[in-house]
C-alpha cells in the first residue's frame, strides 16, 4: 500500500477504501460491558462513556468492540456531527468507506511492548490489541507527559521496552522512563488489520449500493423485459392456434351434424351429437343416463311405486327406493347381484342405490 496526501478530488477510486481517524479525535476508553445485546446494548454505551466525557452526549457517538475472552472491552468515543460531515464530503466525491478505525489501532503491536509514532502535531500511542491514546507533540524533545503517565498506571502490567517510530533520544528516554525504547523504522503497510470497526448503526456501511449494483441491476432488467416479451410472443402463438383448433373443430360438427344451429362450444356439442347418434342406433353409451337407467331397470325387478327419486350426476345413477322394497328379506344382496349380473358396479345405502358401468369404476 502506498503513503500520499492528495484533496478529495484527487483521491484514487478503489474498490474498497477505508478511513483511518486521527488519534486525537477519537477516546478509547476500557470498560466492562453489560450483558446486553442489540438495541439495549447501543442505548445503554453513551452512559457507560459519561463519565470520561466533558462534551455533550447528545454529540457523542459511541461504539464497542467486540469482546475478546472477557467482559471487559473498549468503547470508541467520536464527535458525531464531525464524522457525520466527514463521511458525507467522502460521498460527494463518489467515495464509500468499507470500514474505519482509530489511528492508534493501526500501530504495529508485538507481544510485551507498546509502539509509539511521533508527529509533528501530536503523538499516537498502542498499548493494547484495543487500546491507544493520542499524546501531545515533543517538547524539548522531552517525553510525552500522556506516556509518562501511561507508565505509571500501568504498575506491574508496564512492556518490556516501547517502540518509537520518528527521531528521539532513545538513551535519554529509556533512563527517564525506567523501560527500555527501540527506535523503529515506520512500516512500509499503512495499518494493521482492522481490530476495531468505527463505522456501526447508523453509520455502518450501506449492503445495497447503486453503483456496485448497476450493472446487474441492468442485466436483470434486461432479463425481465425478454421474459416478458417472450411470454407475449407464446400467449399469442398459443391464441392463434386454439383459433385454428376451434376452426377446425367447428368445421368438422358442421359436417358431422349439420342441423347444429348455432356452435358455441364445438367439443361438447360434437359429443352430444355423437351420443344422439348411437342411441338412435341402439348402441347408447353405457355411461350416459339413458342407457344405464334402462340397464337398471332390465336388471332389477321391483313392485310398483317404490322408486322415490333417480338422480343423475357424474357418470353415475342415484336410486332412492321406498324403504318397503329393501325390508324383505336378503332384499339387498339380492338387488347388488341382479345389478353386478347386469354389468353395473352398484353400491347401496341406507335406501339409495349408486349404480355405474364396471368398466368406469375407479
Amino acid at each position: 500500500m502506498r503513503r500520499d496526501r492528495a484533496v478529495l478530488a484527487e483521491l484514487p477510486r478503489l474498490p474498497r477504501t477505508e478511513l483511518v481517524i486521527a488519534a486525537p479525535d477519537v477516546l478509547l476508553v476500557e470498560t466492562p460491558l453489560p450483558s446486553l445485546s442489540g438495541a439495549r446494548l447501543r442505548a445503554a454505551l453513551p452512559s457507560l462513556a459519561e463519565p470520561h466525557l466533558l462534551v455533550d452526549l447528545e454529540a457523542a457517538y459511541v461504539v464497542a468492540a467486540r469482546p475478546v475472552g472477557g467482559t471487559r472491552t473498549t468503547l470508541a468515543v467520536l464527535d458525531r456531527p464531525l464524522l457525520q460531515r466527514a463521511l458525507e464530503l467522502l460521498r460527494r466525491v463518489k467515495l464509500e468507506p468499507a470500514s474505519a478505525t482509530p489511528e492508534a489501532l493501526t500501530l504495529p503491536l508485538a507481544p510485551g511492548r507498546w509502539r509509539l509514532r511521533l508527529g509533528t502535531a501530536y503523538a499516537c500511542l498502542r498499548t493494547a490489541p484495543l487500546y491507544g491514546l493520542a499524546s501531545s507533540a515533543l517538547i524539548e524533545g522531552e517525553p510525552p507527559v500522556e506516556l509518562r503517565l501511561a507508565l505509571e498506571q500501568a504498575g506491574t502490567a508496564r512492556p518490556q521496552a516501547i517502540e518509537v517510530e520518528g527521531s528521539c533520544d532513545a538513551a535519554a528516554w529509556s533512563a527517564a522512563l525506567g523501560v527500555p525504547l527501540i527506535c523503529v523504522d515506520e512500516p512500509a503497510t499503512r495499518a494493521e488489520p482492522l481490530a476495531f470497526e468505527l463505522l456501526q448503526y447508523e453509520l455502518a456501511p450501506r449492503l445495497v449500493s447503486w453503483h456496485a449494483w448497476r450493472v446487474p441491476a441492468l442485466l436483470a432488467a434486461l432479463c425481465a423485459m425478454t421474459w416478458i416479451v417472450g411470454l407475449n410472443v407464446e400467449a399469442a402463438l398459443m391464441l392463434r392456434e386454439e383459433r385454428m383448433l376451434k376452426a377446425q373443430m367447428v368445421a368438422a360438427l358442421r359436417e358431422t351434424a349439420p342441423s347444429v344451429p348455432v356452435v358455441l362450444d364445438p367439443l361438447k356439442q360434437m359429443q352430444r351429437a355423437v351420443a344422439d347418434l348411437r342411441v338412435g342406433a341402439g348402441a347408447g353409451d353405457p355411461r350416459e343416463f339413458l342407457p344405464l337407467a334402462t340397464a337398471l331397470a332390465r336388471a332389477i325387478t321391483l313392485e310398483a311405486d317404490t322408486v322415490r327419486a333417480l338422480e343423475f350426476r357424474g357418470e353415475a345413477l342415484r336410486v332412492d327406493f321406498d324403504p318397503r322394497a329393501l325390508a324383505a328379506p336378503k332384499a339387498r344382496e339380492r338387488m347388488l347381484e341382479q345389478a353386478s349380473a347386469a354389468g353395473l358396479a352398484a353400491r347401496l345405502s341406507e335406501n339409495t342405490l349408486s349404480v355405474r358401468p364396471k368398466e368406469d369404476q375407479r
